[in-house]
C-alpha cells in the first residue's frame, strides 16, 4: 500500500467513526408512558351534632398587624443632637480675659507694685489688661499662679474621661518688643 491509500482508507474510517458516534442518539424515541389520573372523590362532610351551631364557610382572616409609633423613638433621627453654637451669644457675660485661649494671649510686660506684682497681657485685638496672682484668666479657667520677671504661670484644672482632675500649669515667657 502507498501512503495515498493508506491515508484514504484512515480518512474514510475516521468519516464512519464519526457518524456511527453522531447517529447513536437518533434512534426512535420510546414514548413515556402516560401517568394515569385518579379522580377525587368529594368526601361527605361530617353531619354535625344535633344543637351545634354551623359554621361559616368563610375562612378565618388573621389580624392585620398593626404599628403604632406613638411613644417609640424615631429610628432616622441621630441620637445626639448637635446645635450649632453661637459663640458670641455664649460669651456674652464671660470678663474679657476669659474669651481668649492662652495661645491667644501674649504676656507683654510686668509692674512691680508695692505689695504685687501686675502682668501686662495683651489679646488677639491689641487690647491691654493687667493681671495679678488669682486672676482668672483664658478659656480653660486658668488661674494666674505665679508673676516673675520673664515668666507668669497659669494652673488650670479640668476633669478627664474617668473623672479624675488633671491639673495643668502653663507658663507664658515675657514676649520682647519685636513680638518674640
Amino acid at each position: 500500500m502507498t501512503w495515498m491509500t493508506a491515508r484514504s482508507i484512515l480518512a474514510i474510517a475516521a468519516v464512519f467513526g464519526l457518524c456511527a458516534v453522531g447517529t447513536a442518539g437518533c434512534a426512535k424515541e420510546e414514548q413515556a408512558p402516560q401517568q394515569v389520573v385518579k379522580k377525587m372523590v368529594p368526601k361527605e362532610q361530617p353531619k354535625p351534632a344535633e344543637g351545634a351551631k354551623p359554621l361559616d364557610n368563610q375562612a378565618v382572616k388573621p389580624a392585620a398587624a398593626l404599628y403604632s409609633p406613638a411613644g417609640k423613638r424615631d429610628p432616622f433621627v441621630p441620637f445626639v443632637k448637635v446645635e450649632p453654637k453661637d459663640v458670641r451669644a455664649r460669651m456674652e457675660g464671660v470678663p474679657p480675659l476669659q474669651r481668649y485661649d492662652l495661645g491667644e494671649l501674649k504676656f507683654v510686660g510686668v509692674i512691680w507694685g508695692p505689695k504685687a506684682a501686675y502682668a501686662l497681657v495683651e489679646d488677639a485685638e491689641g487690647k491691654g489688661y493687667t493681671v495679678t496672682v488669682g486672676t482668672k484668666i483664658g478659656r480653660g479657667g486658668g488661674t494666674v499662679q505665679k508673676i516673675s520677671d520673664g515668666e507668669m504661670v497659669v494652673k488650670e484644672e479640668h476633669r478627664d474621661n474617668t473623672g479624675a482632675v488633671v491639673v495643668r500649669r502653663i507658663s507664658l515667657k515675657l514676649q520682647s518688643a519685636g513680638g518674640n
